[in-house]
């Protein structure tokens, strides 16, 4: 058994297709998403509003223009760049879309926008909004003054002071990137990949399809327990490589993927041993030719790494909105879905159901590849 472990190590080692899809091509598929999401989720710093105001001969513009000088002093709180000008100027500056509003102040604070300016909707949303609150705000102080002047101290203070009536909490335990899946699949669809170890496990015992298997068939070493040292070697192998690639993305990346790491690394071990188990009961069935075994397998790994998220982040969600008991049973939704629960639920249940079906499913593959490699006989080698 140790002989078979070392030698099956060594064979691993210097296979560089295996290293390629196992190891780089996650990484460079990682340096992928991280340059294509880098920029994702930046908010621009707000840019003050440009509106031109055209004021009447009233106290309440004068009182307004007070204001929105205020409003438009320089400084990170800047909210208004002001604009003072007769009605003719204004309307050019807005047909030009020089402006984002005109601003009338007379008795009452009136707002004309244009319809052309679709990129300036958010901008004439806050305008509407702040011209609304100016004048319910003017209307109470006019009505209190005229009726309880006494009152008139509190009501400011009201005014002026900002009430939150809602407290934001999250049901999360942190605040996840939405693009962090992306890497989570990323990491599934390595472990999946490890599907072409197993693949070759059971391709290397099979005497009709190599020569090496021939000689392993005539040797005096049990066929089961040659099989047992490879697919050891595999796994162990396997899973340094998908080590290494997670480790490449969360300290070299820096993608936040170390919530409860030791349980992390749990994940990648029994979701490279679920790949390598897949890979080599795939291997014992289905076309007697290599390439047509390579093939079934990626026919069968690349739906699954599409169905849990990896190319279209919403995916999963659909899939469980409309058949959810294909995730209970979808490696790659199962091996994403253990670092999401990681890195958003206190609860260690969904991982520890996700881990189990993990486990359960490697005890199956492994058991009908042994089955159907035991039944091969050969008439002569």
């Amino acid at each position: 058994m140790t002989s078979i472990f070392k030698y099956s190590m060594l064979r691993l080692i210097r296979n560089k297709s295996n290293l390629f899809w196992i190891l780089l091509f996650p990484i460079l598929l990682g340096c992928m998403f991280k340059v294509a999401f880098s920029n994702i989720g930046k908010t621009e710093s707000f840019q003050p509003i440009p509106v031109a105001i055209v004021c009447e001969d009233t106290k309440n513009a004068d009182t307004f223009r007070t204001i929105a000088d205020e409003l438009g002093k320089e400084g990170k709180d800047q909210m208004l760049s002001v604009i003072y000008c007769e009605e003719e100027k204004a309307l050019k500056l807005l047909e030009e879309k020089e402006i984002d509003g005109i601003l009338y102040a007379g008795d009452t604070v009136k707002l004309t926008i244009s319809a052309n300016m679709g990129n300036a909707r958010m901008n004439q949303s806050i305008l509407k909004n702040f011209v609304e609150e100016y004048n319910v705000s003017t209307t109470i102080i006019t009505d209190t003054l005229a009726t309880h002047p006494e009152k008139l101290p509190a009501l400011l203070k009201d005014i002026t002071t900002h009430t939150e009536y809602c407290k934001e909490v999250s049901l999360s335990r942190t605040d996840a990137d939405s693009y962090t899946q992306y890497f989570y699949n990323l990491i599934a669809m390595a472990c999946l990949y490890t599907a072409m170890g197993g693949l070759f496990v059971a391709i290397e015992n099979q005497a009709n399809l190599s020569t090496l298997a021939a000689r392993k068939n005539i040797s005096p070493a049990k066929k089961q327990v040659t099989i047992i040292g490879e697919l050891a070697a595999t796994i162990t192998f396997e899973f340094v490589l998908n080590l290494l690639a997670f480790l490449f993305l969360i300290f070299v990346l820096r993608v936040d993927m170390t919530a409860r790491l030791p349980f992390a690394l749990l994940a990648i071990f029994v979701s490279t041993m679920t790949g390598i188990c897949l890979g080599f009961f795939l291997g014992s069935i289905g076309p007697k030719s290599e390439g047509g075994k390579i093939g079934m397998m990626f026919a069968i790994v690349m739906p699954c790494c599409f169905f849990s998220g990896l190319m279209m982040g919403n995916m999963r969600i659909l899939v469980e909105q409309y058949a959810p008991f294909f995730n209970r049973i979808n490696p790659a939704a199962l091996m994403s879905d253990c670092f999401y629960s990681l890195a958003t639920y206190d609860s260690m249940e969904r991982y520890t159901r996700n881990i189990l079906t993990l486990i359960l499913l490697s005890f199956i593959f492994c058991l009908g590849g042994f089955l159907f490699t035991r039944r091969k006989k050969y008439a002569s080698l």
